[in-house]
This record gives structure tokens, C-alpha cells and sequence, in this order.
């Protein structure tokens, strides 16, 4: 049998009295310079305050004077009851104010299936007598939690320092001066957040759904300042994750307001030769193109010759709609350099603003397309519904509604002869009918994407973990992914617990699930599917882009 293992703190170096937990496993929190006796009353001192109930939760128990040890080199001699033989493997103590902590990762496999079946194979598995039986003694979560608390408990059985006192003073005014900021932001949320019967505003309008959001954030700092204030470090993991998750919003909101301040700036400063520009680009491909591509399917384009009569009762409905869309925007367009310096100065409130704004000003200006799209989607899904219909007609079928399937039937002469009828005129009308279809159906999908490549910018922009990257690369101890041991030679080789820091991919594994969802939605063999069998083009709901699943590692 191999020989016990004993967890040991890589920077105590002291002669004295060793104190820490015998179970799960032999982990030593720190050492007593004092005799035995005296070192179980400090410990058992310790454990009557009122600090350590809390402690002894993350603990798993109360620590136990374990023996002696002497330092005659640089490895400990130990001298523990009931060991006399041992592996010391080392770890890193932190300071809870540091935030820096072990994390331990399940690497067993998720098993699949019932809870029934997964009940029978464990059960099963534990009877295996040929699986090897692993000691007992080895790292787990309750020896991890044991490693994060070992400085916290050195730290309460000493005299806090005059440095650590300050920080904690320092760190109590600056959440007490969040604190009162975030008063008035609290205040105005709550006056913004929209009441359940305008609640479907968020739908409809980029800019009430990123105001929604925003009054989100403000109140989720507001909640968590008072448990950072509190400074309870009893559980550093937990403490760790609101810290970053508080700090990380923080973040994103001041480098928003800062690039909107600068983008604000740009509009006010530019806003006539803005307008000027957007009102050329309104007419030349909102208006005037689209006015030219009607005229151009109704002079059979290419040598397709489509029916005449609906051909130009197509050509002139939708130019007639186009021309007096673009009437009203003639009327606004003088008032288009004031709504740009408008939104300028709202940009001051951030990027995100700006680009719901733009999101919210190209769904008005390209509401003819929506119009002309969903008019022509109705009469195109007709035609397709009324050729499924006849396809069964002509098969001797009909669509059974109670039985939700297609049974054999028998027509009459009478039904056949008007399902012929019906048919002709199918035949002829459908390819006028697909030309205009297809053509409002690309412009409606052109829009949908800009519109989806802005609400993809504004949710990376609301949700990016911009805190968690720096601290990733300055500081990875405060975002552990796992452990490893590592070999160090002083002089001779020994085991060292080490950090895993977590990974890139875990920190953006939501923006990759999102990715997933746009390119899973915007696929061109998907909406081409849609286009052809008449199903409405429509983008992705904003909330699936706003709320996805939450992780571990949180980033917003």
C-alpha cells in the first residue's frame, strides 16, 4: 500500500506545531510556533468565535493539531500520529483578499440515459470487483476548499497588519461610493423598466429593448453592492464570481459611454453631411432602384414572359407603395440632420445606444420592403396550398383534419373539371407571381441580415467579458479551470499543486453557442428552403440573443 500523502503549504517554513484536517485527506493549514498544549487551546479559541461557524461550512470541520514538524533543509521532517511514512505534495496558500483559489473540475464523463439506468450502472459498477479500487486520501472538492481556506484561518489566528486593515477600509469607501452613484441610476431604471402591458415594445424597437437592458445592469450593481461591502470571504469562489461578475459589467459600461462620447461627437460634428449622404443612399436604392427593378420585371426581363395583366397590376401596386414611402421620407428629410445630431447626443449614453438607434431607424426606412415582402409571401403561400390541394385532387386524396392524415377519396366529375380549371390559371399566374416574390424576398432578407449583424454587435457589446480577459492574462489564479501537479526541483523532485487556468474557449462558450444559433438560423440553405416553400423570413428573436444559457465561468 502506497504510503499517505500530506497536502503542505509551499510558503511555511517555520519549526512548531501543525494544525489543519485529517480528512478527507492530510491537509496542513499552517503552523503554531508554540508548544502542543497551547496550540490546542489557540485552535479551539479560534473555533468558538463567531467568525469560524461560516468557515467551518467551506472547511468540512474544525481544525486538529496533526504534530510536529522541523525544517533541517528545505523539505519539513514531520512527526504526526499515525503516520510514519509519507508523500509531501505542496500548494499554494492565498490570502482571500487576493481572490485567487483552487478550482476543481469534474473530468468523469457525464453518463447519458435514465436516471433509472444510470442508478442500475453505478450501482452495478460499484459491486465490480475487477475495477481497480482507488485510495482514499486523494484531492477532492472538500480538500480544494480546504487549500483556499488554509490563509484565511492563518490569518485569523494572527493580528490583522496595519496594510490589511487599510485595504479593508479602502474597499468598504469605494463599494459605499458606488454605492451612492448607483443611487440615481437605481432611481431612473426603475422609471424606465416598461410596464407589462407595454412589455411587447421590446419586440418592436431595438432601442426600448437596449434602454431595458441597461436598466437591467444598473439594478444588478445596485444588488450586488452591499454582499461585495460585506467582504465575506469565508467562500472566495463565490465571492470571486460576483467580484467579476460586478467589475466585468462595470467595465463594459464605462468603455461603452467612452466609444459612444467619441462616436456622439463624430454625429454632432458631421451631422448635415451625414444627412445628405443618407438621403442619397435612400433615393438611389430604397426608392429609385426598386421603382427600376419593378418596371423591369413587367417588360419580360430576359425573354421570361410573364402574365401581362398581373404583371402590371404587381408593377403598379408596389411602385405606387414605394413612391409614397418615399413621398414621406421626401417630407422628413429635412428634419433627418436634426434626428442624427439627436441621436448623437444620446450616443452619450453609450455605443449600444447609437447602434439601436441605427437598428431602430433602418427598420423605418425600409418598412415599404417589409410591406411589399409580407403582401407577396400571402398570395405566394396561397399559390402553394392551393397546388397542394389540387396535387391531392388530381391523386383521388383528401386531407383527413381529425386524423391529421391523407386518405383515398373519390371525386366527382364536376369537382375534377373545376380543379382543371383551377389549375390552368395556376399555371399561369404562379411564374409572376414567383418573380415578385423572389424579388421583395431577397431585398427582405438583405435587410434582415444588416439588422442581425447590428443586434449581434449590440449583444457582444452588452455581454463581452472584457474583465474576465484581463484578468485572465493578468492574474489566471483568480479564474481557475482545474489543477495540475507539476514537478519542481528544490533540489530534489517534488509534486506541486498548480492552477489550470480556464481556458479561452470556456470564457467566449457563449458567444460560440451564439454563433451557433446565428449561423443555425441565417443558414443560406435554410432560408433558401424558406424562400421556396413561402414561410416568412424573420430574424432571430432578440430574447435568444440576449439570454443564453448561463456557465460557470459567468461574463456578464
Amino acid at each position: 500500500m502506497p504510503p499517505p500523502t500530506v497536502f503542505w503549504p509551499e510558503d511555511v517554513k517555520d519549526d512548531g506545531v501543525c494544525y489543519g484536517w485529517r480528512a478527507p485527506a492530510v491537509c496542513v493549514a499552517g503552523v503554531i510556533r508554540d508548544e502542543e498544549a497551547e496550540a490546542e487551546s489557540t485552535l479551539a479559541a479560534l473555533c468558538a468565535s463567531a467568525e469560524w461557524p461560516r468557515l467551518a461550512e467551506v472547511c468540512g470541520g474544525d481544525p486538529v493539531v496533526l504534530g510536529t514538524c522541523t525544517f533541517r533543509g528545505r523539505h519539513p521532517t514531520l512527526a504526526f500520529t499515525g503516520i510514519e511514512d509519507c508523500t509531501i505534495v505542496y500548494y499554494h496558500r492565498h490570502a482571500a483578499a487576493s481572490l485567487r483559489f483552487y478550482a476543481l473540475e469534474n473530468v468523469e464523463p457525464r453518463e447519458e440515459g435514465s436516471g433509472a439506468q444510470n442508478a442500475a450502472f453505478r450501482t452495478a459498477r460499484a459491486h465490480d470487483f475487477t475495477r481497480p479500487r482507488y485510495p482514499a486520501g486523494g484531492i477532492s472538492g472538500a480538500v480544494i476548499r480546504q487549500f483556499n481556506a488554509a490563509k484565511t484561518i492563518d490569518t485569523l489566528l494572527q493580528r490583522k497588519s496595519a496594510r490589511q486593515l487599510l485595504q479593508a477600509e479602502l474597499s468598504k469607501y469605494l463599494f459605499d461610493l458606488m454605492d451612492a452613484a448607483l443611487y440615481v441610476p437605481m432611481r431612473v431604471s426603475r422609471l424606465v423598466r416598461l410596464p407589462r402591458s407595454l412589455a411587447y415594445l421590446k419586440d418592436f424597437s431595438t432601442t426600448v429593448q437596449q434602454l431595458d437592458v441597461r436598466a437591467e445592469q444598473a439594478e444588478f450593481l445596485a444588488h450586488e453592492v452591499a454582499p461585495l461591502r460585506r467582504h465575506d470571504l469565508t467562500a472566495v469562489d463565490v465571492f470571486a464570481a460576483r467580484y467579476t461578475n460586478f467589475f466585468n459589467t462595470v467595465w463594459l459600461i464605462l468603455n461603452d459611454i467612452t466609444i459612444g462620447v467619441a462616436f456622439g461627437s463624430f454625429l454632432c460634428e458631421n451631422h448635415v453631411v451625414l444627412a445628405r449622404m443618407l438621403n442619397h443612399l435612400v433615393d438611389a436604392f430604397l426608392v429609385d432602384w426598386i421603382r427600376w427593378a419593378l418596371h423591369w420585371l413587367d417588360s419580360w426581363p430576359a425573354g421570361l414572359k410573364l402574365n401581362t395583366e398581373l404583371s402590371r397590376f404587381y408593377s403598379h401596386t408596389f411602385s405606387d407603395l414605394v413612391a409614397m414611402w418615399g413621398h414621406v421620407l421626401h417630407r422628413g428629410a429635412p428634419y433627418l440632420p436634426r434626428i442624427i445630431y439627436a441621436c448623437g447626443i444620446l450616443s452619450a449614453s453609450g455605443m449600444t445606444t447609437a447602434i439601436a438607434l441605427a437598428s431602430d431607424l433602418l427598420a423605418v426606412l425600409t418598412l415599404h420592403i417589409h410591406v411589399g415582402y409580407f403582401l407577396s409571401q400571402a398570395l405566394y403561400a396561397r399559390f402553394l396550398r392551393t397546388g397542394g390541394s389540387l396535387w391531392n385532387l388530381f391523386r383521388g386524396k383528401r386531407y383527413n383534419v381529425l386524423r391529421e392524415r391523407t386518405d383515398t377519396w373519390a371525386y366527382d366529375t364536376d369537382q375534377l373539371l373545376f380543379g382543371t380549371i383551377l389549375f390552368t390559371l395556376l399555371a399561369f399566374l404562379f411564374p409572376t407571381v414567383l418573380a415578385y416574390y423572389a424579388l421583395f424576398a431577397m431585398m427582405r432578407l438583405g435587410t434582415i441580415l444588416l439588422n442581425a449583424g447590428l443586434e449581434t454587435q449590440l449583444a457582444f457589446m452588452n455581454h463581452f467579458p472584457l474583465f474576465a480577459l484581463m484578468l485572465r492574462a493578468k492574474d489566471p489564479w483568480r479564474l481557475p479551470g482545474g489543477i495540475y501537479f507539476a514537478v519542481k526541483y528544490a533540489p530534489g523532485p517534488v509534486l506541486v499543486v498548480k492552477n489550470q487556468p480556464v481556458p479561452f474557449s470556456t470564457i467566449f462558450v457563449q458567444y460560440s453557442r451564439l454563433w451557433r444559433r446565428l449561423a443555425a438560423h441565417y443558414n443560406p440553405l435554410r432560408l433558401l428552403w424558406c424562400v421556396l416553400r413561402g414561410e416568412r423570413l424573420v430574424a432571430i428573436p432578440k430574447y435568444s440573443m440576449r439570454y443564453f444559457d448561463k456557465d460557470p465561468v459567468r461574463t456578464a
